[in-house]
């Protein structure tokens, strides 16, 4: 490995516990499935709120039986 690369890894090192680091990466594989996202050149997010709706009802239908 070269000196270059382990500089690095020692100053960007993430310390965070794996549970975590896979909690974002499931985060961000929902969020590349969203089909009505849209990012403007200054950074700014928009999504259809009809398509979040769907998401969230496909979601309590999936969980439901966990509530009484």
């Amino acid at each position: 490995m070269c000196f270059f690369t382990r500089r690095i890894r020692f100053f960007f090192n993430d310390d965070r516990q794996a549970s975590e680091r896979v909690r974002e990466q499931e985060f961000v594989s929902a969020v590349n499935r969203l089909k009505t996202l849209r990012v403007t050149p200054e950074g700014g997010m928009s999504i259809d709120a009809e398509e979040i709706r769907e998401q969230v009802i496909a979601a309590r239908h999936s969980l439901k039986h966990f509530v009484r």
